[in-house]
């Protein structure tokens, strides 16, 4: 039974691990929060114990301790890397050694984790069931998690238009059937729709065989043309968001904004109950170059296994470049009200987004005309440090975009190659000094932080592409152990993961419903307190950046989930994959 501070449910374990586990020769280590006191037991040594028989497989000293700010913590750590034989254990810490490598007294423990090369299996097909089980207008009877719903949101296939354009008239039905409901809430959002799938289109591009035909159980049939095309699952899926994405694309190329209602469905409202009239609202560049950044991709990857769509994929990114081509202003409609009952996802610019859209086009091309267009218009994004991917900002995947195509030109491409690797030596310099290895500054723990951690991760492997090095491999799967536990607050930041994973996330399908769905990364710690609830908690408890969380419905600063807070996942598990694979 794990520990909780009395009527708070909070974890107290002294020791963190990742609550999912290690795979066998990559680097392991557990955080121990010590006590420093000199009334208090400061723990030197541990044991890793096999969970069935306590048998010791592995026992060492602790590392010396490490002041972590931003989680208020004094830490050692626990490295037990050389442990590399499957089953699962749990770390025990205390001071004296017996004859066998046991600690004489122990006074802390872990929950139990496993090693296996399949460790993160179950991680994955939970993470791309997550979206099948928030498909709009699906009707869903899933066996695995007991999510049994007719389809919602049909209403969708006759949606109406908040405005009028040239194409059409305000009040004009639309279909926008498909799709998946963003967040918490029912609205479909075309910038982190884009942006998620064009993450989950480049794990398989960087890592194909990690990506395989019924390894996630998804549960919905496929379509006759998916089946026969022997999609993998993760393609199946992403396949079914581009759709809904081209019903979003205007006739002169431009991409609408968001499908919504005009006011919030109450928390506990599931998909079927909610019948309100759904709008389409604004148009954005950004969003329509995030869109043809994601069809170019889609044109490459689909293209041995459905060349069909892939054709018409690369003909509507071809469609929305076009249009911004013709429209070189940033644009972003916006209509008095239309944030009624739907989050803005407002972006003012558009130059990081149109330079991705522009160089994936040139890598799925060939054509030098999107290479010239680079050097006319972004070239001073060239130069730019990476950043790690996020809906609002995606010029890093742009970068590698272009550095990838055999277009690129040669210098360009080598500087952007080394932008990368500096950026990596940066960052695992500051993974190495922080106690619970996470890629957050102190700045960093705001709205969705633990998607940023992630994100972080797949910037360093990506760099680890570029120039192979050990330190990229440990730091990027650090961030997959600090979302499943390895945390100052105790929590695994994904539902149903883990021990301690989030109980009571904001989610409208969960509360609606009374289903638990796994593989919903959720925001994590947020200094900002952007909430009642967690605002509370913060001037209560005066928490440290890293453990301003509460898993509380409440809370949707912190524990609310969206589509691209689980998209980092799948470039981290195909990294893990090869590395298990090693």
């Amino acid at each position: 039974m794990s520990e909780f501070e009395p009527g708070s449910e909070r974890p107290t374990e002294q020791v963190r691990v990742d609550q999912i586990g290690y795979l066998p020769e990559a680097p392991k280590q557990a955080v121990v929060a010590v006590e420093t006191d000199r009334s208090a037991v400061d723990a030197r040594r541990f044991a890793v114990r096999d969970s069935e028989n306590g048998a010791v497989a592995v026992a060492g000293v602790l590392s010396d301790p490490i002041d972590d700010s931003n989680a208020g913590d004094v830490v050692r750590r626990a490295d037990f890397s050389t442990l590399s034989e499957p089953g699962e254990y749990r770390i025990a810490v205390g001071r004296g050694e017996t004859a066998d490598g046991d600690l004489r007294e122990a006074t802390g423990e872990s929950v139990p984790f496993r090693v296996g090369a399949d460790v993160y299996d179950g991680v994955l097909a939970d993470s791309v069931r997550l979206y099948t089980l928030k498909r709009s207008n699906t009707a869903i009877d899933d066996p695995v998690t007991g999510l049994d719903v007719p389809a919602g949101h049909t209403q969708d296939a006759e949606a109406r238009m908040y405005f009028g354009d040239e194409f059409r008239d305000e009040g004009d039905s639309f279909d926008v059937s498909g799709g998946w409901y963003d967040a918490g809430d029912y609205g479909k959002y075309v910038p982190p729709a884009a942006v998620t799938v064009g993450q989950m289109l480049l794990a398989y591009e960087q890592y194909p065989s990690a990506f395989e035909v019924g390894q996630c159980d998804l549960p919905v049939e496929p379509s006759d043309d998916d089946r026969e095309s022997g999609l993998p699952d993760l393609l199946a899926e992403a396949k079914f968001e581009l759709e809904w994405l081209e019903r979003m694309q205007r006739e002169d190329g431009a991409v609408y904004h968001k499908v919504a209602a005009q006011e919030w469905p109450a928390i506990d409202e599931a998909p079927t109950e909610d019948d309100r009239d759904r709008f389409v609202y604004g148009l954005s560049t950004f969003g329509t170059a995030q869109y043809a950044a994601t069809m170019a991709m889609a044109a490459r990857v689909y293209a041995d296994h459905a060349p069909a769509f892939a054709d018409r994929a690369l003909d509507d990114a071809r469609a929305a470049h076009d249009y911004l081509e013709s429209n070189p202003d940033p644009e972003f409609r916006f209509d008095e009200g239309q944030d009624d009952g739907s989050g803005p996802y407002r972006k003012e610019t558009d130059r990081e987004e149109r330079f991705w859209a522009t160089a994936e086009l040139l890598r799925t091309t060939g054509d030098t005309r999107y290479a010239d267009s680079l050097e006319v218009r972004f070239v001073d994004l060239f130069d730019a440090a990476p950043r790690a991917p996020v809906w609002d900002d995606t010029l890093s995947l742009g970068q590698w975009a272009y550095l990838s195509a055999d277009a690129a030109d040669d210098a360009r491409a080598d500087r952007l190659e080394s932008a990368f690797v500096d950026y990596a030596d940066d960052l695992v310099t500051d993974i190495e000094t922080d106690g619970y290895r996470c890629a957050l500054d102190t700045e960093d723990y705001h709205w969705a932080s633990t998607k940023l951690a992630l994100s972080k991760g797949n910037l360093l492997v990506l760099a680890n592409a570029i120039d192979p090095d050990e330190r990229y491999v440990a730091g990027a799967l650090d961030q997959l152990h600090y979302a499943l536990g390895r945390t100052p607050t105790g929590y695994s930041y994904v539902t149903g993961q883990g021990t301690h994973p989030p109980r009571t996330p904001h989610d409208r399908l969960v509360e609606g419903t009374g289903t638990d769905v796994p593989g919903m990364v959720v925001g994590g710690a947020n200094r900002s307190g952007d909430d009642e609830r967690l605002a509370e908690f913060i001037e209560r408890t005066d928490a440290p950046a890293a453990k301003c969380y509460v898993d509380a419905t409440e809370s949707y600063s912190a524990n609310e989930w969206a589509i691209d807070y689980t998209a980092p996942i799948f470039l981290l598990h195909g990294h893990a994959a090869t590395v298990a694979d090693a």
